[in-house]
């Protein structure tokens, strides 16, 4: 099997992993709704662990808005440069200051994810299991990184082809 295909099973894995979370946040608030609103007895850890799973399916959200660079960008700037071989340093240049920010994002989250001994009021958990989801996704984010610069000088990056749209 390639890195193709295997990168295609992780990008569906991530989908599944994105969907059930997403299903069970739904599936908590509207329980958690109607236990309060009906039964007039909230469940104490239900905001807590949505806000959780919430950010979570943020974070994973953002490294498959990554990898299919559907991320908000201005190119208006870009758009009006003709020259390609500017344009392609444009590129490099707002990949390489990406992959500098997520490298900062991982060092640092992963500091605070290992020190973190806090404790969440409701689910009593250290929050440290839900900050590793910085550092992991930043993590999988600077590989993306990575690959789209190395496709810059292969010439396999599809956003740096003349007519395509450059954001910065």
């Amino acid at each position: 099997m390639n890195i193709k295909d295997q990168l295609v099973k992780i990008e569906k894995l991530f989908n599944i992993v994105l969907i059930s979370f997403t299903i069970a946040m739904f599936v908590i608030v509207i329980f958690n709704v109607f236990m309060r609103f009906v039964l007039n007895n909230s469940i104490g850890w239900a905001d807590e662990l949505s806000r959780f799973i919430f950010i979570w399916i943020s974070f994973l959200g953002a490294v498959l808005a990554y990898k299919s660079d559907e991320h908000v960008g201005l190119s208006f700037v870009v758009d009006k440069i003709k020259s390609q071989a500017v344009r392609k340093t444009l590129f490099f240049i707002q990949r390489l200051a990406v992959l500098i920010v997520l490298l900062i994002m991982t060092y640092y989250g992963y500091i605070v994810t290992v020190s973190a001994r806090n404790v969440s009021p409701a689910l009593s958990i250290t929050l440290s299991t839900v900050y590793m989801i910085v550092p992991f996704s930043a993590f999988l984010m600077c590989l993306l990184a990575i690959g789209k610069i190395a496709a810059l000088f292969t010439g396999k990056d599809n956003n740096a082809a003349e007519d395509s749209e450059v954001t910065l």
